[in-house]
């Protein structure tokens, strides 16, 4: 099984040159990873900031609060925004708008610093008296100024507002340096990930260097909780064919024995993705239910009488939600809290 060391991107195709086109739960993988690895996100990116905060108060995310200030497009998720309030050493509260650009190209990059300034502005009125800070990065970029600025002027007022950008695909010439942190520092992982997912490797290749990334996970050290975490991260940014899934099924299987631990069963997971498109194309609510009957036994055994009255009475939205749930879920209560 080969590893990962910068040497392997000198024949990747490059991004600038090949069309990208974000998976379908894109934005979630990032949301999932800031979510989960937030400090080690901000000490990989901007080591000076972490310096600063207090990490033993936990950061506190205001995402619903974000989400009625700023309109998402209607033509998909073409950004990921996260807003985090975190204690500093000082004692002050501070918070720190992190925008994730995951679309590139001229006409996005262009009118990013207006959509900074607008989100800015926006929580600086919602918060007049909250230290505000606007961080940027931009996924599909591999070079460009650490700063970027918009400005405005007319008739003698004019304004100016400065924020940090980060281009990650300069990060591709620093991947020794994400091999050695990723063992302390998970959101090494992450990059190290999304960096695969942007060289754009033939199919065959691209299932290779998954597989040795996620026996990497083991071989870092994570707990079991972290390589769940880890692996549906990376799981949602390297997507692969269907027709190349049963070889990567078979792969994790033989990962999971050589490390005695099942960290997720991803013939789960491949299951219920065709038994939800079966259901759409057949009308599906009853397709649906039967996956999940089926998933249900094989992680918990027999299905109780309750649990089969929920699946009776339950919409489609809720078994969407429940066939989620169900990867992760402990207890089969968790199925459907």
């Amino acid at each position: 099984m080969p590893d990962l060391c910068a040497d392997d991107f000198s024949g990747a195709p490059s991004p600038d040159s090949v069309p990208t086109q974000a998976p379908p739960d894109y934005d979630g993988a990032w949301k999932n990873a800031l979510d989960a690895y937030f400090p080690g996100f901000m000490a990989l990116f901007w080591p000076a900031l972490h310096a600063q905060i207090d990490w033993a108060h936990k950061p506190v995310f205001l995402d619903k609060e974000l989400q009625k200030l700023v309109v998402s497009s209607k033509h998909g998720r073409l950004h990921v925004d996260k807003l985090a309030r975190v204690r500093l050493l000082s004692g002050q509260d501070v918070q720190a708008l992190i925008h994730v650009e995951i679309q590139g190209g001229i006409g996005y990059d262009s009118g990013l610093p207006a959509r900074m300034f607008t989100y800015h502005m926006r929580l600086r009125e919602k918060h007049p008296k909250h230290p505000l800070v606007s961080l940027a990065i931009l996924l599909h970029r591999r070079t460009g100024p650490s700063t970027q600025v918009y400005t405005y002027s007319h008739w003698g007022c004019s304004l100016e507002f400065r924020f940090p950008v980060v281009h990650l695909q300069g990060w591709r010439s620093r991947m020794n340096e994400l091999l050695r942190l990723a063992p302390h520092n998970p959101f090494a992982v992450v990059v190290l990930a999304q960096l695969e997912a942007n060289a754009k490797y033939p199919d065959e290749q691209q299932l290779v260097r998954k597989t040795a990334l996620v026996r990497h996970l083991h071989d870092w050290g994570f707990e079991r909780n972290q390589i769940v975490q880890l692996f549906n991260i990376l799981d949602a940014m390297l997507v692969l064919p269907v027709s190349m899934e049963q070889r990567f099924i078979d792969a994790i299987n033989q990962i999971e024995e050589e490390y005695n631990m099942t960290y997720v069963n991803t013939i789960e997971r491949v299951a219920l993705r065709r038994g939800r498109e079966e259901g759409k194309q057949e009308g599906g609510r009853a397709t649906a239910t039967s996956i999940l009957i089926a998933l249900i036994t094989r992680k918990f055994g027999e299905v109780p009488n309750w649990a089969q009255a929920r699946l009776a009475g339950a919409d489609q939205s809720s078994l969407d939600r429940w066939a989620v749930q169900i990867l992760d879920a402990k207890r089969i209560e968790d199925v459907f809290a």
